[in-house]
């Protein structure tokens, strides 16, 4: 039914084609009303002798004519002033109340030449032979001009003004007029703008302000509403979603509180009994991943609570660093009977330090030494060094594998890349490589891989 809505408000106001010979028949109209009006009051000017028509001077020539070859001696004041005259014999201009340029024109005239006499205004001659065998040139255009000889000298050019106001006129209108409808696309426009606004600062709950006059634009709108709201849908169940997946998290994380206290619990007697050297060392190290695990927990609670993980970072020898790693090494390679040993740039340390938050770094070690243990054969062994470089600290792990593929060396690193397709069944999903680069990231450093002749070794810079 909303859809069938939408159509049917699709279908109302104009579309770009009816808005576009719209805006054409309203320019037209005007364009036409202006020049009606602008002929109207031209010609009721005329009526009122305020100006002459352009073909006044044409007309009147036989009647200036007949008036010049009537006269016994030639009197120039009879020549209306629509006229300019010239007075030749034999051949010569004797008089004349012309111009220079209307003196040549008239010159060209006389030699026979047929080229135009002007521009703008084409002059014309009329040749009139008087009694006393002289004649008078009558220099003449098709302009209009006023009746009054004395408006003539003082005001501007008749043709002129009236031909620039009607352009003036014609100028405005369709200046108003495409104002008008860019005024339509424009509010159109600003109100697609103004959705997609909304929708960028996730303002979901509020309705559009605006309407669409024209029928595409409209549709826009219309399907930026439709997006609005299921985004807003969509945003929801990802906001329960996420919500669901905090609750559960945090109530496994409250369940598993339970065995690991019990196994810290039964850690902490096995420790207290009278046991061989090996079974306490498993004690003991049961009792420190349990600890470990313990702090894991912690952290997932923060974080399911919606509470800001604190970074405490802190100024940590290297050495103390490397001891650390040493000892999680220690607890994983009893699985397959490997072990793990510093390199000779431990032994080598004095009092370096690096400035970490060090559990994180810690966990970023562990991940990359169980993954040295998981690609070392049983019985082998696994090296962690550390070395510096440009005012940066690298610890590295060593394994004696059959070292990265070429594919891993590209692709480690990214979420859920493993270089054995049987990880995920291990229940390895990738995620080791990455939250170590993660952590190098986040201490201004990175993690780097390489092939040596011992096997894969993996570096975190710090």
């Amino acid at each position: 039914m909303e859809k069938g809505m939408t159509g049917k408000r699709e279908r109302g106001g104009i579309g770009l084609n009816g808005l576009f010979w719209r805006y054409l028949f309203t320019a037209g109209f005007l364009v036409a009303a202006l020049c009606a009006a602008w002929l109207f009051l031209f010609n009721i000017l005329v009526n009122m002798g305020f100006v002459l028509s352009a073909y006044t001077a044409v007309r009147g020539l036989a009647e200036t004519e007949r008036m010049l070859q009537e006269q016994e001696e030639f009197d120039p004041k009879q020549i209306p002033h629509f006229y300019e005259w010239a007075l030749v014999e034999d051949g010569r201009i004797i008089g004349s109340d012309m111009n220079q340029k209307q003196l040549e024109y008239a010159r060209q005239e006389l030699s026979g030449s047929s080229a135009p006499h002007g521009w703008f205004y084409s002059q014309y001659f009329h040749l009139v032979p008087l009694q006393n065998g002289q004649i008078v040139m009558l220099e003449y255009d098709y302009s209009v001009c006023y009746a009054d000889p004395e408006k003539n000298d003082i005001l501007p050019d008749f043709q002129t003004i009236y031909i620039g106001l009607l352009l003036a006129l014609l100028a405005a209108s369709i200046a108003l007029c495409t104002g008008r409808y860019a005024g339509i696309l424009r509010r159109d426009a600003q109100a697609v703008a103004d959705a997609c606004e909304m929708v960028r600062r996730r303002q979901l709950d509020l309705s559009l302000h605006g309407q669409a006059r024209v029928r595409e634009l409209r549709a826009a709108l219309n399907a930026i509403e439709m997006l609005r709201g299921e985004l807003s849908r969509s945003l929801k169940e990802q906001w329960i979603a996420e919500q669901q997946k905090n609750e559960a998290l945090a109530a496994l994380a409250h369940d598993l509180k339970t065995p690991l206290t019990v196994i810290g619990g039964n850690a902490e007697l096995l420790a207290e009994d009278e046991l061989g050297q090996p079974q306490k060392e498993l004690a003991l190290a049961i009792l420190r991943n349990a600890g470990h695990a313990e702090e894991y927990l912690n952290r997932l609670r923060w974080m399911t609570s919606g509470a800001i993980v604190p970074a405490d970072r802190e100024e940590v020898p290297v050495r103390e660093l490397l001891e650390a790693c040493l000892q999680k090494g220690s607890d994983l390679s009893v699985l397959k009977d490997q072990k793990i040993i510093a390199d000779s740039s431990v032994s080598a340390l004095s009092d370096e330090t690096v400035t970490i938050e060090k559990s994180e770094v810690l966990r970023a070690m562990e991940n990359l030494i169980g993954n040295a243990f998981r690609f070392t054969p049983a019985r082998g062994t696994v090296v962690l060094g550390v070395e510096f470089r440009a005012g940066q600290t690298g610890v590295w792990v060593q394994d004696s594998g059959p070292g990265f593929s070429a594919e891993a060396l590209a692709k480690a690193g990214k979420t859920f890349y493993t270089d054995d397709g049987s990880r995920p069944q291990d229940g390895h999903m990738g995620m080791g490589l990455y939250f170590a680069s993660q952590i190098a990231g986040k201490h201004g450093g990175s993690l780097s891989l390489e092939n040596t002749e011992m096997g894969g070794r993996a570096c975190l810079w710090l």
